[in-house]
C-alpha cells in the first residue's frame, strides 16, 4: 500500500439487488467499463440552527438526509452494460436467438432487398420493425451470414437496408434467425425497477465504497469520428452508504472483467427514414427516467425510495449538410424513426449492438455559421424530449419509444 491513491488504480463493480434495502454481495458483479467522470458520491443536506445570537455569532448547524448519486464516463461494448440497459428501460431482456425457418414459413425468395416467404407470417413469428437478422441456408451465399436491418415488415415479406443476390426459385433449407436479444419499453403495468449494489474500490488504499440501493437512471451515448461509442451513465440512491477496508475490501467476490472491444464510430450505422446518414459528423442519444430520492422526516436519514418519472428520450445529429430536406421535415412535422448499430471488427456476421428510435419528430435544425476557413458546412437536427413518442402504428411496429439489441445470447 502506497499511502495515497493513484488515480487509474481502481475500478467500479454493480450487481443486482433481489429487492430494495437488500444489498448485493458476493460472486457475479460485473467491472463497469469507465473512462473517468464524477463516480459515487455521498452528500448530505445541512440544518442551520434558527436561534439569533445576541454576540453575532450563530450555533453550529446539524446534518440532515444523505443523498447517493454516481456519474461515470465509459463505452459501450458487447455484453459489458446489458444489466443497466434493462433498468433503463424497466424490464427484462427477451429469450435468446429467435429462429425462423422452412417449418414455419414453407420456403422463400430474394428479391434485391427482400425475403419473401410463401405461407406462414413473420409478424406472428415474432419479428418486427427495426430487428436485426442473419440468414443461413440460402442458396447464394453472399445473403447469408451477415446482419440485416428491417425497415419495413408484412406477414409474408421482409424488407431490409442492406442489398441481397435477387434469387426467384424457392429455397426451403433456410434459417431467418434473430440473434441475441431484445428489450423493447413493456407497456403499461408491466415496469419493473431494478436496484444495485455499487462497488467503487481502490487498490492503494485496500478499500471501498459501497453503495446500496442504487437506481441506474441516466444513459448518454454518443459517437464522433475516429473515436468510441461513448457512454455517461448516472445513477440515484436512497442514500445508504458504507465504507469497506482490510479483510472486508474489495466488498464483491471476483467481479468478471468486460472482455470485448470497444465498439468504434467506424464500425457504426445510422440511419433515419430511409436513408444511411453516410456523413454524420456526431451523434448523441439520452436516455432519462428523471429520478426523484425525496427527503423525509422521522427516523431514518435515508429516502425512502428512487422515484422515477416517464422516460425521456433526446437526440442530436450532426452531419455534412448536402440538402435541405431536413429543413422540410422539420416544417412539416414528418414522423421519422432511427436506427442505430455499431458492430465489432470482425469477420461477419459481427457482434452488435443496435437501437431503434421509431417516432419522433424535428425540435430544430441549426447550420453552421459561414467562415473565411476551409471545411464542410454542417446541419444539427436535435430532437427534445417532448417530440419523442410511443409508436402506436401496431402490427410490425412494436408499441415502443425505444428498442435495443444485442447480439450476445447471455
Amino acid at each position: 500500500m502506497t499511502g495515497y491513491a493513484e488515480q487509474w488504480n481502481a475500478y467500479v463493480a454493480y450487481k443486482a439487488q433481489a429487492a430494495r434495502g437488500t444489498q448485493a454481495s458476493g460472486a457475479g458483479a460485473l467491472i463497469l467499463p469507465q473512462a473517468g467522470g464524477q463516480g459515487g458520491r455521498l452528500t448530505k443536506n445541512t440544518i442551520a440552527d434558527p436561534i439569533i445570537r445576541r454576540d453575532a455569532m450563530q450555533i453550529r448547524g446539524r446534518h440532515g438526509s444523505q443523498k447517493t448519486a454516481g456519474t461515470y464516463n465509459g463505452a459501450v461494448s458487447i455484453g459489458a452494460l446489458d444489466p443497466i440497459f434493462a433498468a433503463l428501460m424497466r424490464t427484462a431482456w427477451s429469450s435468446a436467438d429467435l429462429a425462423i425457418t422452412q417449418a414455419d414459413m414453407t420456403s422463400v425468395t430474394t428479391t434485391a432487398n427482400t425475403i419473401v416467404a410463401t405461407s406462414g407470417d413473420w409478424i406472428a413469428r415474432g419479428l418486427r420493425v427495426g430487428n436485426v437478422i442473419r440468414a443461413t441456408g440460402l442458396p447464394d451465399a453472399a445473403n447469408n451470414g451477415k446482419n440485416l436491418r428491417i425497415t419495413g415488415l408484412t406477414g409474408s415479406t421482409i424488407t431490409v437496408a442492406e442489398t441481397l443476390v435477387v434469387n426467384a426459385a424457392a429455397d426451403t433449407t433456410f434459417t431467418i434467425t434473430r440473434p441475441g436479444r431484445v428489450l423493447t419499453n413493456p407497456g403499461a403495468g408491466a415496469l419493473v425497477k431494478t436496484y444495485f449494489t455499487v462497488e467503487e474500490h481502490e487498490y492503494d488504499l485496500d478499500a471501498s465504497e459501497v453503495f446500496t440501493d442504487c437506481v441506474f437512471s441516466r444513459l448518454r451515448i454518443s459517437m464522433n469520428p475516429d473515436g468510441v461509442l461513448t457512454t455517461e451513465l448516472g445513477w440515484t440512491g436512497t442514500g445508504k452508504f458504507e465504507t469497506k477496508s482490510g479483510v472486508d475490501a474489495p466488498y464483491f467476490t471476483a467481479p468478471t472483467e468486460p472482455s470485448g472491444l470497444s465498439l468504434a464510430a467506424v464500425d457504426a450505422t445510422l440511419r433515419v427514414g430511409t436513408e444511411d446518414i453516410l456523413e454524420l459528423t456526431s451523434f448523441d442519444i439520452t436516455v432519462d427516467l428523471q429520478p426523484n430520492a425525496p427527503s423525509v422526516t422521522g427516523p431514518s436519514k435515508y429516502a425512502p425510495d428512487v422515484f422515477l418519472g416517464v422516460q425521456m428520450i433526446s437526440m442530436n445529429l450532426t452531419a455534412l449538410r448536402k440538402d435541405l430536406l431536413d429543413v422540410a421535415d422539420f416544417i412539416a412535422e414528418t414522423p421519422l424513426s432511427l436506427h442505430f448499430l455499431a458492430q465489432e471488427n470482425e469477420a461477419s456476421p459481427a457482434d452488435f449492438f443496435a437501437l431503434t428510435i421509431p417516432n419522433f419528430t424535428y425540435g430544430g435544425v441549426d447550420k453552421s455559421a459561414l467562415s473565411k476557413q476551409g471545411g464542410p458546412r454542417t446541419v444539427t437536427r436535435n430532437v427534445p424530449s417532448d417530440l419523442v413518442g410511443i409508436d402506436t402504428r401496431g402490427g410490425a411496429f412494436p408499441a415502443t419509444q425505444i428498442t435495443m439489441q444485442v447480439s450476445n445470447a447471455t
